[in-house]
């Protein structure tokens, strides 16, 4: 019995006394290696995979977040709420933005769900600047048409009584698709949604309609900056030197060409690939075409009476590189209306000669022909402007899928359907002949467009607002004349300009245009969506790198967003041909051409290049739809900048954002003064 019990405490001990012998003894070289190797790429491997394209969207990308800025917060205190802030629903189901405008009794369908058109001459998908300034145009001149003027650019546009919130729609009943597209264009200025706008299938027809997932402001275009600024983030003279007709063009090195080339030796599912090199005559008339955008801007806003704080201010641009001798970019510059300006000019344009003399900026230029204007108002004064025409804008409205119509009718049936059908979140359906895409591509399903599928990498910015300054505020209206009026003698107390500088990260700021004095400041860019915490400490050491007094300011509002960016370094305008039919012209040997009779077009991938490209994006969409003769430069974008075929995906954010932490590390080191070899330009 004694030595059984001896023995069953020995079995019980065991266990222990090996744990101790494993603990005590010395591991073998070659097994710890193996056992770290193997953390390592575990690690890796899950890293990899929580970073990857898929994840990420899936982590950062359904965020259905409000507009939570400045510009709203500053709203609300005027208005008592957002406008339409009475039509958020919780049902999930359309809304029709200003519902009350089109009815003719006393029920206020705002709190209620609407039913969505079943046809459509044209849906526009996404309620930002680039969707409002499309639509717009769009009305304007499917109007001026009407009256046989065949350019409106130039301004000669009759508006419709501001009273009467009417639909354009077709002049004549019948449930014939292509025979009421065959029409002209008539604007019934008689008509609102009620049962006396219905066809004989209980379903009211509609030229244009614009679909927004959530609300108008509540994306990337209402919480913008607000820098109205002709050109794009490219300089046009970064644009020319790429050109195949400059000398030298092909040894011209910049991030897209080396993705171009890569993507050249990649199986790639478009022809953009293949697409020719440009040359200066193309950019140049690029840059005329946002000039002209520019001063449409100008007239809508004057036109319409929109009251977004538009403020010609000027701005002004700081380097914190060496200048490069180019004697004749600065007569052209001079012969522009912009100068080129001395480190100390920079300093004082932007309130910074106190500031403690740091030589952060080393020369820069500005240019007075630049506006600022609250991004917000703007945005709801567009849409305003739409439904003035008429044009229907549906919130709370995702587009879920977008194929070709299974089957079209002929056109003497009355049920004859359009070229497309769209397929919303709250389950319904709209048969359109034109469709234009103007979301960032994670916006969209990733079967609606293959050709932008993989044309973005999707990058986060913020700003932050800070208290009210009052007479400590930087930047102040009427200071520095001597400067900002050299070329504009007869303005005696021009305002403060729009600030910003060539960091990779863009530092960018301005005042709010008040008697209390805030400063708006904006930065950074990252790939992934950060913490408030780290957003803030990150957003004020850039504050503080410019204006070290500025350290200790409160911050009263920080906002942000993701931004739709292409790498190709142009916004994306254009038509996605996947959705093109081809047909045969027997008028030219039986060659195959393209039935332009409908179509879907795209106008994304603003990011960093402003409001104005965005009005530009509308005009040229407006005429290629319309097919306005000589109006074509639609084609310029879709020939020369087609979206990308490649972008990194699945790592797209991933590598994206090793680029730009190596580009800030570059910048970083310029201004310690440590000696680097050049990299090839972002843009």
């Amino acid at each position: 019995m004694i030595s059984s019990a001896a023995a069953a405490r020995h079995q019980l001990r065991r266990p222990a006394l090996q744990a101790k012998h494993f603990f005590s003894s010395k591991p073998s070289t070659s097994s710890s290696t193996s056992k770290l190797s193997t953390a390592a790429a575990i690690s890796v491997v899950c890293s990899l995979f929580l970073l990857s394209d898929p994840i990420s969207s899936a982590t950062f990308g359904n965020n259905n977040d409000e507009n939570n800025s400045y510009w709203a917060k500053e709203l609300q205190q005027e208005i008592i709420g957002l406008q339409n802030a009475q039509q958020k629903s919780s049902t999930g189901s359309s809304r029709l933005r200003n519902a009350h405008k089109f009815c003719i009794d006393d029920q206020s369908p705002s709190q209620q769900s609407v039913d969505m058109p079943k046809q459509a001459r044209i849906v526009i998908v996404g309620g930002g600047f680039a969707g409002l300034h499309t639509a717009l145009a769009l009305a304007e001149k499917m109007s001026s048409l009407n009256n046989g003027i065949s350019n409106i650019d130039d301004g000669s546009v009759t508006l419709p009584p501001e009273n009467e919130y009417n639909q354009m729609q077709s002049g004549h009943s019948t449930n014939s698709w292509y025979q009421w597209l065959t029409r002209p264009f008539i604007v019934n200025k008689s008509t609102s949604i009620n049962n006396n706008n219905h066809n004989r299938n209980g379903n009211f027809n509609t030229e244009i309609i614009l679909l927004e997932a959530n609300q108008i402001g509540d994306g990337s275009s209402g919480r913008a900056k607000g820098l109205v600024v002709p050109g794009f983030q490219v300089p046009l003279e970064d644009l020319e030197e790429g050109a195949v007709d400059n000398e030298g063009g092909d040894n011209h090195w910049t991030v897209p060409s080396l993705l171009y080339k890569l993507q050249s030796i990649l199986p790639t599912h478009t022809e953009s690939q293949h697409h020719p090199r440009y040359t200066k005559d193309v950019v140049r008339e690029m840059y005329k075409l946002s000039y002209i955008a520019l001063d449409r801007l100008r007239s809508i806003v004057d036109l319409y009476d929109i009251d977004c704080d538009w403020i010609e201010s000027g701005a002004v641009e700081g380097s914190i590189h060496a200048m490069e001798e180019d004697n004749d970019e600065e007569e052209e510059e001079e012969s522009d209306g912009c100068r080129i300006l001395t480190g100390k000019e920079v300093n004082e344009l932007m309130g910074r000669s106190s500031s403690g003399g740091n030589d952060l900026y080393q020369w820069g230029e500005y240019d007075p022909g630049c506006a600022a204007v609250n991004p917000l108002k703007l945005t709801i004064g567009l849409a305003n402007a739409l439904e003035r025409w008429g044009v229907r804008i549906y919130e709370g409205t995702k587009l879920t899928s977008l194929e070709k119509t299974n089957a079209v009718a002929d056109e003497s049936s009355a049920d004859s359907k359009g070229k497309y059908t769209l397929t919303t979140n709250n389950g319904s359906t709209i048969q359109c002949d034109h469709v234009v895409l103007c979301t960032g591509a994670d916006a969209l399903p990733s079967d609606v467009s293959r050709r932008l599928e993989q044309s973005f990498v999707p990058i986060y910015t913020w700003m932050a607002a800070t208290e009210p300054l009052y007479d400590e505020c930087p930047l102040k209206d009427g200071v520095n004349n001597d400067i900002s009026n050299k070329e504009q003698g007869q303005q005696e107390n021009r305002p403060a300009p729009m600030c910003g500088d060539d960091h990779i990260s863009l530092n960018y700021w301005r005042n709010n245009n008040k008697d209390e004095g805030r400063l708006l400041f904006g930065s950074l860019a990252d790939t992934f969506a950060l913490p408030d915490w780290l957003i803030s400490w990150r957003l004020r050491n850039a504050i503080k790198e410019v204006y070290p007094q500025l350290g200790n300011a409160r911050f009263d509002h920080i906002w942000g967003g993701k931004l739709a960016f292409a790498p190709n370094s142009l916004p994306l305008i254009g038509r996605d041909t996947d959705y093109d039919d081809v047909v045969s012209d027997t008028n030219q040997e039986s060659q195959a051409r393209t039935n332009f009779s409908s179509g879907v077009w795209y106008a994304t991938g603003f990011a960093g290049h402003g409001i104005v490209p965005t009005a530009m994006a509308g005009s040229v969409l407006a005429n290629a739809i319309l097919e306005i003769p000589g109006q074509q430069q639609w084609q310029l974008f879709q020939t020369y900048f087609p979206p990308s075929s490649f972008n990194g995906y699945p790592y797209s954010r991933l590598g994206a954002g090793m680029v730009l932490s190596i580009y800030n590390m570059w910048d970083w080191a310029g201004k310690k003064g440590i000696p680097l070899p050049a990299l090839p330009k972002l843009w």
